[in-house]
């Protein structure tokens, strides 16, 4: 019978685990391990366990907080679910970083996967999403002066023809047409940190998610033209925001000199939000959707949110103990 307990008892000993510690040597074991110790993590994973499902059969649940940690190391690596059960298996830093002993059990590829959809169809992602976030916000790297809003396309895991994904829809940008999802995004203009986020088909107008990204406290708001209204800039005006909203063009009624001016200045603003997306796509290899629902996908969408989040963290951290060694 198949088993993933590990019983190396020579190798998961306190005293193994602590010489290993000394040998850390690449950044990212070291930003695992200051990850560790910085998170509150008893605070992230306390509200979510009251919205688990009583369990009073079968084999004993695993501890969320390994969870939701295989999560992270899941898209910090971008591991597939069989290749994230093997890592564990073979990786100190992971071990170590679970809190996993000997005699302990892994989550193998079918409790992650349990456990996915059960975060997605519950929404436990935006949860822990917005738990991380309040604890950035009580350390003071969540400013709330300014907010960049911005979206990217993720292409569906399936094509159209097959009809997998019940979900995705299609949508054209510059010309070329996309069939997935849209994540948008609000970032702190200051800290460089994602507060918000929504994720739906790539055919809903980017406009209609504006008011979820905005918490209201701005002194101004960046975005694109795919959200300018007329209505939306004088509502920011009202409020004494200083509207960021780039400039549109419409037929017969094309751009003034000085608003193509404004556009530009605003737009090298604007470019700083392109950061977490080129983050995601270069570094976590998240290039397009990873599942056949939007529940699914907008979890993988979320993560890897949090994942920036953390990575973002560390940088802050160590600007402000700027004699530690660079982490980020």
């Amino acid at each position: 019978m198949r088993t993933n307990k590990m019983n190396n008892m020579d190798l998961f000993t306190y005293k193994a685990n602590l010489n290993y510690k000394k040998h850390i040597k690449t950044q990212s074991k070291a930003a695992l391990d200051i990850l560790d110790k910085t998170i509150d993590w008893a605070a992230l994973i306390r509200p979510l366990q009251a919205e688990l499902p009583e369990n009073n059969r079968g084999r004993k649940r695993f501890d969320l907080l390994v969870i939701v940690k295989s999560f992270i190391l899941q898209h910090i690596y971008g591991l597939s679910d069989p290749r994230l059960e093997e890592e564990i298996a073979d990786r100190r830093s992971f071990q170590i970083f679970l809190g996993l002993s000997s005699g302990d059990s892994i989550p193998d590829e079918t409790t992650i996967c349990r456990y996915r959809e059960l975060f997605a169809n519950k929404g436990l992602d935006k949860k822990l999403f917005s738990f991380f976030n309040q604890q950035l916000k009580d350390k003071g790297f969540l400013l709330e002066q300014g907010t960049i809003v911005d979206a990217t396309i993720k292409q569906a895991y399936s094509t159209p023809k097959s009809g997998r994904d019940k979900d995705a829809r299609h949508t054209v940008r510059r010309n070329k047409s996309y069939y997935g999802y849209k994540g948008h995004i609000g970032m702190d203009s200051k800290s460089k940190i994602i507060h918000s986020l929504e994720f739906i088909p790539a055919n809903v107008h980017d406009s209609t998610c504006f008011e979820q990204l905005v918490h209201g406290k701005e002194q101004i708001v960046i975005a694109d033209k795919g959200y300018a209204q007329r209505e939306r800039k004088q509502q920011l005006r009202s409020k004494e925001t200083v509207c960021g909203i780039l400039d549109k063009g419409y037929r017969n009624h094309s751009l003034s000199s000085k608003q193509k001016k404004r556009n530009k200045k605003l737009s090298s603003i604007r470019n700083a939000v392109e950061r977490p997306f080129g983050f995601s796509k270069q570094v976590l290899k998240y290039t397009h959707s990873s599942y056949y629902d939007l529940a699914r996908n907008r979890f993988q969408f979320t993560m890897v949110a949090i994942v920036y989040n953390m990575r973002r963290y560390l940088t802050l951290l160590k600007d402000q103990e700027s004699f530690q060694p660079a982490l980020a």
